[in-house]
């Protein structure tokens, strides 16, 4: 209908397969309804599923976008369920940010956290060793020395 009309109805079911058909397809007026859509609908609860999906269908402003919520709202977006389904290098993309509005042993608690559920959908146990070997490059980009002592050792 948008091809013949200019006019869109986008709601939040449909617009990431929206924004897929129209990258797939080339309608730039109609990723940018899509994106405008996700713009505005962004939150800290949702900001790192559509992190993820930004990345996918490369649009660098709706990332940063989620950057921008996620380091303002730090807590919050890790909390929200969203925050364990996204992939390896969406981590390491959030834990190499310096903007990151939460104390680092809180940031490792949600980072094990990811670890444990990577593990499941691996369908390995959650042990130590494969919690580290599923974060990889990952563990290196926690900052362990901004921890208190008291919180290194609870951790």
């Amino acid at each position: 209908r948008f091809l013949y009309s200019d006019e869109v109805q986008i709601g939040p079911e449909t617009v990431m397969t929206t924004l897929y058909t129209a990258k797939k397809y080339a309608v730039p007026a109609l990723e940018a309804h899509c994106v405008d859509f996700l713009t505005k609908h962004l939150r800290a609860d949702n900001a790192f599923m559509l992190l993820t999906q930004a990345r996918l269908f490369d649009e660098p402003q709706l990332a940063s976008l989620c950057l921008d919520t996620i380091d303002k709202s730090t807590m919050d977006a890790i909390s929200a369920e969203g925050f364990t389904d996204i992939d390896i290098d969406t981590l390491c993309a959030v834990l190499e940010r310096d903007t990151l509005s939460i104390r680092e042993s809180r940031l490792f608690g949600a980072v094990v956290r990811w670890a444990e559920a990577e593990c499941q959908r691996q369908q390995l146990p959650a042990t130590f060793g494969n919690k580290q070997k599923v974060l990889g490059r990952a563990l290196s980009l926690i900052r362990f020395p901004l921890m208190t002592i008291e919180e290194f050792a609870a951790g």
